[in-house]
């Protein structure tokens, strides 16, 4: 019988995914909308230019006929942004058993064989990215433990206390946990997108300090509730924002900073005092636990055309049950509203589009988007860079064997890289919406 050996197996894997295009994800919406530009870094951060005013040396003429004197020029200021990726890697194994089978079937069929394999681990990879570019450094991480004294999905909890049925059950939670069951709930703070489908994933629950008060593996998730299920005793909250979740390495923040950490910085952002400078600093729009609709977007636009002085078009991300909001809000203004746009607006559209005061909003429904959140983001202003997108090169260190024998398991290794941030050089223009509830009754 034929068989693979270890150079064969690199040199197939070199000619097979050599060109990543076709292996790319679908559902992750900010890669695809803000796309990546390789650049060089200095030292251990990247430096960009920001220009944070505008020229103000003007000179007002007159409508007389003397040679009046002009002002001296007051050019703009711009300053040196300072912004650090982060590295990120994933491993994963291909069983000799897979390769065994496509053994003397050439390149077609080596990548039938292993193709599976190969687009798990970047769909992987690039759904932590997409995470991490929403939530990177975020104050929350990826949500506070439940607190709320409210009705959450229509029952009524006091700090975090209620019963929910989860998978089928009924679970009692106490300050949003139940240590018996290992259940915390996330309440509003849940994005399905995150958290279903990362089973074993490493998680932390850390304290108002940042200090990892329990950690161990994620089990499963509800995300008709915002449960997730972990294999160690979680700690209960004692406020609203006393305890948070995070993936391993969040802790210490060695994730680039997010949308969501770009928009509410007030202080240094990327070595720039966005207090001085107001092109500076995010619009910031909370919300007192109200639906999220069109008139409420309009709102928010208008603070960006004010703040920023927005012209163009902007895209606003909102989690799915805002979307299901957004669209029932359509349909009823589609009546006596010209400002949308019939083609796309109809239900199963991947996007619901209306016209704002500058230019055109762009509606899109973002599974790692949290339930209380949404971002209006003016894309032009937004650039994602590094020294890699997600490969299974590293840039400078020269040719190295992507795929490689484990020693002590019966398979063949790969690792995907990638090396990136997200940035943005007018946050005034863009805008972070919280406080969205999208239960309640207007």
């Amino acid at each position: 019988m034929s068989q693979f050996t270890a150079p064969e197996a690199v040199q197939l894997f070199k000619k097979v995914y050599g060109d990543l295009k076709d292996l790319q994800p679908e559902d992750q919406l900010l890669a695809k909308d803000i796309a990546f530009q390789q650049s060089a870094k200095t030292g251990d951060s990247y430096v960009i230019a920001a220009v944070l005013s505008a020229e103000t040396g003007w000179t007002l003429g007159g409508s007389g006929f003397d040679a009046f004197e002009l002002n001296p020029a007051i050019s703009g200021i711009t300053k040196q942004a300072t912004v650090q990726p982060s590295v990120t890697v994933l491993g994963s194994v291909v069983p000799w058993s897979v390769l065994s089978r496509s053994a003397g079937g050439g390149e077609k069929a080596f990548y039938d064989g292993t193709k599976y394999v190969v687009k798990n681990n970047l769909k992987s990879h690039g759904k932590l990215l997409e995470i991490l570019r929403l939530y990177g450094q975020s104050s929350k991480k990826l949500g506070y433990v439940y607190y709320g004294t409210e009705t959450f999905r229509d029952v009524a909890f006091t700090t975090g206390t209620g019963s929910l049925t989860v998978n089928g059950s009924s679970v009692s939670f106490t300050n949003g946990v139940n240590t018996s069951e290992k259940m915390i709930l996330l309440g509003r703070d849940y994005a399905s997108g995150i958290w279903v489908g990362s089973e074993g994933a490493i998680v932390h629950q850390l304290d108002s300090t940042g200090a990892i008060v329990a950690s161990g593996k994620l089990v499963g998730t509800d995300a008709e509730v915002g449960v997730i299920v972990v294999d160690f005793t979680p700690v209960a909250a004692s406020s609203t924002t006393s305890h948070r979740i995070a993936f391993d390495g969040m802790e210490e923040s060695k994730d680039a900073a997010g949308i969501h950490k770009i928009l509410n910085t007030t202080g240094s952002l990327f070595g720039i005092n966005n207090s001085t400078y107001s092109l500076w600093r995010g619009v910031q729009k909370s919300f007192s636990n109200v639906k999220l609709t069109f008139d409420r977007l309009q709102n928010v636009i208008a603070s960006l055309v004010n703040r920023g002085g927005l012209d163009g078009d902007v895209m606003a991300y909102v989690n799915p049950r805002t979307w299901a909001t957004l669209l029932s809000d359509q349909a009823s203004k589609r009546q006596y509203d010209s400002s949308y746009k019939p083609a796309e607006v109809d239900n199963g559209s991947e996007s619901i589009v209306f016209y704002h005061q500058a230019g055109k909003l762009v509606i899109k429904s973002h599974r790692m988007m949290m339930e209380r959140d949404a971002a209006v983001l003016h894309a032009a202003d937004w650039m994602r860079s590094g020294s890699a997108e997600i490969g299974f090169n590293i840039p400078g260190v020269g040719d190295r064997e992507p795929i490689f024998p484990l020693e002590n398991q019966a398979g063949m290794a790969f690792r995907s890289y990638a090396d990136q941030f997200v940035f943005c050089n007018a946050p005034a223009r863009s805008a972070w919406i919280s406080g969205i509830n999208d239960e309640a009754n207007s």
